[in-house]
């Protein structure tokens, strides 16, 4: 066991933030699914000794590590959700775990929330120095501007060298941007690659790889500081 304690205490968050086609698999299923994804595309032979920052962190990865007692340096997750941040803060007892709530607007998920114009915030809220920061199913509901933003403030959140994975809704056949259905903004951002590659680059990143979408995950986009 990994926890100091030696204790194992199963957690079992009641929020399901899944799509119907993913909450289909237990969620630990898929969590571990992903990590391994995640850690195999971005190089790296195991989570030992990494800190991974889990941007729109929803609640899959804490439950996957705590539960399956995977190995990692640090794990912190970051949402609009207080209800969700707040029970993870509580409930899941780790220390190598850390959660906060970012009241971020989303046209989504938060339209009562902050306009973020400041990319450095994250930083001087004590986010810095990951070796990665991560977002799974987050640029699937941005505009343009909001994912710009979101880029530039994980850009200063890694360490030199430091890397981003994202998944997105990404279409050859789109002109720049889309919105899947425009009377539910945001439910449905798609992009064509090359423009989502020029708002990534636009924030520092340099891309060095695209992954086709599978039946887990959406396109994934691996970029480097």
């Amino acid at each position: 066991m990994r926890h100091p304690s030696g204790q194992f205490r199963y957690i079992d968050p009641p929020f399901q933030f899944n799509s119907p086609e993913i909450a289909a698999y237990p969620v630990e299923v898929t969590g571990f699914h992903l990590l391994s994804s995640l850690r195999q595309r971005l190089g790296w032979n195991s989570l030992a000794g990494k800190r991974l920052l889990d941007f729109g962190c929803g609640v899959r990865f804490a439950r996957t590590i705590h539960n399956l007692d995977i190995d990692i340096g640090s794990y912190t997750g970051i949402d609009v959700n207080a209800q969700a941040i707040a029970w993870l803060a509580n409930n899941a007892d780790d220390p190598r775990f850390r959660f906060e709530h970012f009241d971020m607007r989303n046209e989504m998920y938060n339209a009562g929330g902050e306009t973020v114009e400041d990319r450095n915030v994250l930083q001087r809220r004590g986010f810095s120095e990951f070796d990665a920061a991560c977002m799974f199913s987050v640029i699937t509901h941005q505009a343009p501007a909001d994912a710009q933003t979101i880029f530039a403030l994980l850009y200063e959140t890694v360490r030199a060298r430091g890397q981003l994975y994202f998944t997105a809704f990404t279409d050859d056949g789109v002109d720049q941007y889309r919105e899947g259905d425009p009377a539910l903004p945001c439910i449905l951002s798609t992009y064509h690659p090359e423009y989502l590659r020029q708002l990534v680059s636009s924030a520092g990143w340099n891309v060095e790889e695209i992954y086709p979408k599978t039946n887990m995950q959406q396109t994934a986009f691996v970029c480097r500081k």
